[in-house]
């Protein structure tokens, strides 16, 4: 029997730890195979007469099983061989860390290594098994414990085989969502306020219903898919008895962990204590979900199963000024969100009519907003991928970020070369470190040549740090420490310093793990080409997309001072590679290459080349590089096509990855057909990019207001319009005409006949802790106080609040208001904020490149500027360096509705 692995833990029988894995085969059925057989372990790194350790450690503590001398490369350095280390044995899990700080106090013990890794994580890892891989079992029932399991097949197997399966299984999603009653308009809290309805939406449908909604009390004429139960615990144990029975694999929800799952895990416990007993078991072995804090962030549990918040998830993977499920519905699926206020709930609730089927209405829109984003947007596909990719567990991947990745696959190659490493460090450990991060230096950034620029081509290194790693075999296992090669030749040196062995005389872990990902990836893409089943191309694009992630994510790693492993001199040998790369390639590209020669489809250096007539030379000039993307001007007598661009991009790719040791590549990526450069980090282009239908255009941009969340929506729309005539028409007076056409209309704002465009005068700001931790008042504080002051309630922490400024002579931060109070009060906006502090400056970073100033932009038609007095108009002034738009050789027509701008 197969099934695919979606989650782990262990039991105890008698005094031995059985590993349980759950998961769903490729015909439905949910899964729990139990593994016995396998033992905790860690290692002691200890000096002096280890016969007498071992003596020692075996007699001392009861629950060592055993005790083994083995030999074991240490976690950093290069090292000419193993050393003999103490490999102790437990009999349970828990053991390990009850013992391991009395371990350490024993004469002759140095370090202990990997004390803290979960159970269940080492047994996979050391079983070779990953999250959401395949996995072949015997279907013997020997071996099976007592106790309830809620699956359709239960078994147990020794030595479960991992399979290389793609598809995935037909996984079963349960979204829900709850209502609470919230008395007087206030937050609820689960020891007063009631859980009055609880919504479910399925995927694939329950006994025939998409959705269901549970009500507390008794309803008319609200159809088939409404459960009307007589009370709240009634209702709570249809629930349980649903989520049993449908047996889901994932569970989703719209911030679920912050809310929905504590409160009815707070709730049924208080029910409990006031002798209501309710069976709340939802785990795949009857045990009840729960839920933990760490900091800001809420860990919930259920054995067997996923549970998936969509909030975070949009966070990391959108960009959106807003995150409550009414925007995030209408912006990326374009659905409505019903609302009922809280303060109007009670009233809703009390009910019997159409108010009461309304809010029933209500609470199933939010379960199946929740499942459309998941399935729609296909939100859970990288995770999968990575998970199924560094091993991880699935519910650790969505919750854990990127670290616990690359220390699962650290762990793998690790095992494998017999190279132990240490547990995670202490608060004192990581404020050492912090404190020499400091000289962490980064990428190399050169000044670009400001202004706006034609035909400028776009190279970028392909996998920049992970291939310099590669090529220089930078690792922690490389670099040399105490141990010095023999021979003479054999050592790498940075230009940051330090040193490193080469490839042949020890091939290091972390460049192993990346060309591992690095060809894997290649050999997936290479698959997708071939691939027409939609979700099996699916699966291999994520899969691909999962290896790229990990890929850029072992540089990070290096320098994170809370990493298992951290070198200072590793990171800083990266960076410095990068930065000697790119000036020498500018050096290449400037000195040596100079000038690309074409002549029939064809490029050619001066050396390559007998010059004729026929022959076209273009020039080049590097204008800017930032990291990984070096930026080119091409600069010719005649007109330049995209075509002729794409040859001269393409040449010079292949002489500077022709320079470059292996695996490094610059990869021809785009042509800028127009480039304004700012600053560092902060630049426009017109570009195009080569497609299967030809070329596809668009703008991007990079350290612009365009993108940035703290600006109101109209400075995001006016200045993509200004670069639109800027970039693509090349019309400098067209643009200051739409500037002054902006500002004139908010200089003559009517709130009361112009309500649509407080939206677009809304800003937002997040609510990242709780108010009183906050050292200085800003602006959307001062609206949160007045929204608990109106509703009883204070927003949730880590919401983004909406607000705009009001007109009047207290300070700024007083003057923020609730956009919806303002829209219904009609209350006055401050007008001179918005042109001066919102739209003129970033207005005028971009225009003032072709000396247009403040004097030119900022217009009023019912006053008289003083711009009005001097002679001709302020158009006429403006120093002209833009050529007119012409269309270039197969480019495709600027369009004048295209305005997205992405973040480049």
């Amino acid at each position: 029997m197969n099934f695919q692995i979606l989650d782990a833990d262990y039991v105890t029988e008698g005094n031995s730890p059985v590993v349980r894995l759950f998961g769903r085969d490729a015909e439905g059925k949910s899964v729990c195979c139990y593994v016995p057989g396998f033992e905790p372990y860690f290692y002691v790194n200890a000096s002096g007469e280890l016969d007498l350790i071992c003596k020692l450690i075996k007699e001392r503590f009861d629950v060592v099983k055993s005790v083994d001398i083995v030999q074991r490369f240490e976690p950093v350095g290069y090292q000419k061989s193993r050393k003999p280390m103490i490999m102790v044995t437990t009999y349970e899990p828990r053991h390990v860390p009850e013992i391991r700080d009395d371990i350490l106090q024993i004469p002759g013990v140095k370090e202990v290594y990997e004390t803290d890794i979960l159970f269940r994580n080492r047994f996979l890892i050391d079983r070779g098994l990953h999250g959401m891989g395949w996995v072949s079992v015997s279907s013997s029932e020997e071996g099976i414990l007592a106790g309830k399991v809620y699956c359709d097949t239960v078994c147990s197997d020794p030595h479960p085989a991992e399979m290389d399966i793609l598809p995935n299984a037909p996984l079963k999603f349960l979204s829900f969502d709850i209502e609470c009653l919230p008395l007087g308009g206030s937050m609820p809290s689960p020891d007063e306020s009631p859980v009055i309805m609880i919504s479910l939406t399925f995927a694939p449908s329950y006994k025939g219903h998409n959705t269901i909604v549970l009500v507390a009390k008794h309803v008319s004429g609200a159809g088939q898919d409404v459960e009307s139960l007589k009370d709240e615990e009634s209702m709570f144990k249809r629930f349980f008895e649903i989520l049993r029975e449908y047996d889901p694999d994932i569970l989703v929800g719209y911030n679920i962990n912050d809310f929905d799952i504590p409160y009815i895990t707070d709730r049924v416990k208080f029910l409990s204590d006031s002798g209501t007993m309710v069976d709340s078991g939802s785990g795949r072995d009857g045990r009840p979900m729960n839920y933990r804090k760490i900091g800001t962030m809420t860990l919930i549990s259920m054995t067997g199963r996923v549970v998936v918040d969509v909030l975070p998830l949009i966070r990391s993977q959108f960009s959106l000024k807003r995150y409550t499920l009414r925007n995030v519905a209408k912006e990326l699926l374009d659905r409505e969100k019903l609302d009922v206020a809280p303060s109007e709930m009670e009233d809703y609730w009390k009910d019997e009519g159409e108010k009461l089927l309304k809010f029933i209405d209500y609470a199933r829109r939010d379960s199946e907003l929740a499942m459309e984003l998941v399935m729609k947007l296909q939100l859970l596909d990288r995770y999968i991928a990575i998970s199924r990719v560094s091993g991880s567990l699935l519910q650790e991947v969505i919750d854990g970020g990127q670290t616990s990745m690359v220390e699962n696959l650290l762990l793998r190659e690790c095992r494998i070369r017999d190279r132990v490493i240490p547990p995670k460090p202490n608060d004192d450990l990581v404020y050492s470190r912090n404190k020499n991060s400091e000289g962490l230096k980064g990428g190399e950034v050169l000044e670009p040549k400001k202004g706006l620029l034609e035909n400028v081509v776009i190279l970028d290194y392909k996998s920049l740090y992970p291939t310099i790693m590669m090529a220089h075999n930078l690792c922690y296992t490389t670099v040399v420490e105490k141990d010095v090669p023999e021979e003479e030749g054999k050592t790498i040196t940075p230009p940051s310093g330090g040193k490193f062995v080469t490839a042949d005389v020890s091939k290091g872990i972390m460049p192993t793990i990346l060309e591992n990902l690095l060809n894997r990836r290649i050999e997936t893409k290479k698959r997708m080409k071939g691939i027409s089943n939609e979700d099996e191309y699916r699966a291999l694009d994520a899969t691909q997309l999962a290896m790229k992630i990990l890929l850029n994510s072992f540089y990070g790693y290096a320098g994170y001072t809370r990493a298992r492993l951290y070198s200072l001199t590793l990171a800083n040998a990266v960076t410095s590679f990068g930065r000697e790369n790119i000036i020498k390639t500018r050096s290449l590209i400037e000195n040596i290459i100079h000038t690309i020669y074409l002549k029939d489809g064809n490029s050619y250096l001066k050396s390559e080349i007998n010059l004729d007539l026929q022959i076209k030379s273009i020039s080049l000039s590097v204008v800017y590089g930032d990291t990984d993307s070096v930026f080119v001007q091409c600069t010719a007598i005649s007109e330049i096509s995209l075509e002729d661009a794409e040859l001269v991009g393409k040449k010079i790719s292949g002489i500077v990855s022709a320079s470059l040791p292996d695996p490094m590549e610059l990869e021809f990526e785009s042509i800028a057909k127009r480039a304004l450069f700012i600053a560092k980090k902060r630049y426009a282009i017109w570009v195009f990019e080569r497609s299967a239908d030809g070329w596809k255009d668009g703008i991007k941009v990079k350290g612009m207001e365009t993108v940035r969340r703290d600006w109101c929506e109209l400075t995001s729309k006016t200045l993509n319009r200004v670069l639109e005539l800027v970039l693509k028409e090349g019309e400098v007076e067209a643009a200051v005409r739409h500037v002054r056409k902006v500002v004139d209309s908010i200089r003559n704002l009517d709130v009361t006949k112009d309500k649509d465009i407080i939206d677009d005068l809304t800003m937002t700001r997040m609510y990242s802790k709780k108010r009183e931790h906050y050292k200085n008042k800003q602006p959307h504080l001062t609206v949160a106080e007045k929204m608990e002051k109106r509703t009883g309630s204070p927003p949730p922490v880590g919401e983004r609040i909406p607000f705009v400024i009001t007109a009047g002579k207290d300070l700024f931060v007083n003057r923020a208001e609730d956009p919806e109070y303002v829209r219904e009060n009609n209350v006055s906006l401050d007008v001179d904020y918005y042109v001066k502090k919102q739209i003129l400056p970033p207005v005028e970073r971009i225009l003032g490149v072709f000396g247009v100033d403040l004097v030119n932009l900022d217009y009023d038609s019912k006053q008289t500027g003083l711009s009005d007095f001097t002679s001709g108009s302020p158009e006429k002034k403006i120093r002209r360096s833009v050529p007119k738009k012409q269309e270039s050789d197969g480019a495709a027509p600027s369009t004048g509705s295209q305005r997205s701008l992405f973040d480049f």
